[in-house]
Order: structure tokens, then C-alpha cells, then sequence
């Protein structure tokens, strides 16, 4: 048998390609088993090593999709437990902070003209709860009308080791 029909015979029984074969054929010094051989270990290595690439990226998008979740649901427990307190002389209502975000979102063109004016007419904005280390409060004291001279901004007149409001001193 001439080389040529030596390779033709490597690519019959290993299902490599010519060039393949032709070159472990010429490697091996020309013996068609050690040949063969040589082959086989490489597509067994090549089938090793090829994995599907969309493997990984499936694998990785999954866990980033589960952080990706887990981030938003804490998100959203936070804004349930969360609570704004409107309150004036007396206290108005208490919503979670869910609630104000969706009205905010959907009566915006109201909602922003209304707080700003409430706020100089004396309603606070109290933003509680367990996520919340102290009341932040949006708002002033007094209604801008009560007093001719400059509003006081003190939300709580007795305790001075409490937090004074938006207005910090």
C-alpha cells in the first residue's frame, strides 16, 4: 500500500479528516496503528474539552438571574414593611412606602405640587419602620403662616437628643 491509501484507510477507520491523518500518519513514522492510535486520543480529548458554550453562559445567567431576584424581593419586603407617616396637628394616615411609590408613580402630576404645598402648610412626612435606623421627616414644624418671623424646624421641642427633622441643626 502506497501513503496515500495508508491515510485514506486512517480516515475510514477514525473518522478523522485527511489532513488529521495525514499528519499522525507522518508523525507516527508512518505505522498505521500507532497512527490510530493517536487519533483516537485526540478526538477523545477534543469531545473532552468541547463542552457546549451555552452551558456557562446558561449557568451563569441563571445565577445572576437568583441574585438578580433575591435583590428585588428584599427590595420590595423593605418597601412593604416601610411605612410614611403623614401627620400635622394629628396624624392623617400611615401607608407602606409600596403604596406611596405606586400613587407617586401614578398621580405624579398631583402628587408633587400637593406635597410641596402641604409641607409649607405644616403636614410632615414620616418615613418608619424596622429598615429605617431614625424618623426622617420631610416637612416643617410649624405652617409657614403661623409665625411672621423664620419657621422654626425642631420636631421634637423637649428632647434635644432626638432627630431634629429634615432641617438638622
Amino acid at each position: 500500500m502506497n501513503d496515500f491509501e495508508n491515510v485514506s484507510e486512517l480516515v475510514n477507520k477514525t473518522g478523522a479528516s485527511f489532513e488529521e491523518a495525514r499528519y499522525a500518519y507522518e508523525a507516527c513514522g508512518k505505522d498505521m496503528v500507532s497512527a490510530a492510535v493517536m487519533l483516537e486520543k485526540a478526538r477523545c480529548s477534543k469531545n473532552e474539552s468541547t463542552e457546549d458554550p451555552w452551558d456557562s453562559a446558561k449557568q451563569s445567567f441563571r445565577r445572576n438571574s437568583r441574585t438578580a431576584a433575591n435583590c428585588a424581593g428584599g427590595f420590595f419586603r423593605k418597601l412593604c414593611r416601610n411605612n410614611v407617616r403623614i401627620s400635622g396637628s394629628r396624624e392623617y394616615f400611615c401607608i407602606p412606602v409600596i403604596a406611596a411609590v405606586i400613587i407617586a408613580l401614578l398621580l405624579w402630576e398631583i402628587i408633587i405640587p400637593v406635597v410641596l404645598i402641604s409641607v409649607f402648610c405644616g403636614i410632615r412626612y414620616t418615613f418608619t419602620g424596622p429598615d429605617i435606623s431614625k424618623d426622617f421627616v420631610f416637612g416643617f414644624s410649624k405652617p409657614a403662616s403661623a409665625s411672621h418671623s423664620a419657621p422654626e424646624y425642631n420636631y421634637y421641642q423637649d428632647n434635644e437628643s432626638c432627630d431634629n427633622g429634615f432641617f438638622n441643626k
